[in-house]
């Protein structure tokens, strides 16, 4: 099968370089679960509002868009584990995600230097500032998926918009930021770990 899947927060722990980093520099004590919204500048910090700003554009900038960020962020391990037995067992293995486009490069060396195998790398994220909104869905089905995977609703719909038959399906990772989604069961599936989506994906026994 091909199968499809988003990098940050799926197979790269890009939450936890962030919240690191706003800790270091502003002196709080957050974990990821402050991060109750996918989009970084929607999140609260600090109670004051021009901090809150200040931190979160200096996640954007700092963080999201420093490629040099990218060399040095850990794997979630469950992830890379999963993602090689789903390549050992046959599947092709298709990255999608909306990092800036000039990042494709240290995309490509992050995950061939901590050995996640892929057939095909896209990154189609925007370099104007924040990044920008793209359109996950009309790749998804041009490659012709057979399941995909995200953190983020909102990509998913733009999927089911594009391709609403799939093999597998169209799947959210649980995350802090996306676990009071309501997902239509119709269309959906959740994952709260990857052993799971092993098991969905039938590869179960090997």
């Amino acid at each position: 099968m091909k199968l499809g899947f988003d990098i940050d927060g799926i197979v790269a722990d890009l939450p936890e370089k962030m919240v690191s980093y706003i800790n270091d520099k502003y002196d709080l004590n957050h974990t990821v679960e402050i991060f109750a919204c996918h989009d970084v500048t929607v999140n609260e910090y600090v109670d004051d509002p021009e901090l809150n700003a200040e931190i979160a554009n200096s996640i954007l900038q700092d963080i999201v868009l420093n490629h040099d960020v990218m060399v040095d962020t850990k794997p979630y391990e469950d992830a890379q584990s999963a993602i090689r037995k789903l390549s050992k067992a046959g599947h092709s293995i298709h990255f999608i995600t909306a990092r800036p486009n000039s990042q494709y490069r240290v995309t490509g060396e992050w995950l061939r230097d901590n050995n996640i195998p892929f057939n095909t790398l896209h990154v189609i994220g925007s370099d104007g500032p924040g990044g920008g909104m793209v359109s996950k869905g009309r790749l998804g089905r041009s490659l012709n998926l057979d399941f995909y995977l995200d953190d983020s609703l909102c990509h998913l719909e733009d999927m089911y918009i594009y391709k609403n038959r799939w093999c597998k399906g169209v799947a959210l990772f649980t995350r802090p930021w996306n676990k009071d989604e309501l997902l239509d069961p119709a269309k959906f599936t959740r994952f709260d770990k990857w052993d799971d989506i092993i098991r969905h994906l039938g590869i179960h026994k090997r």
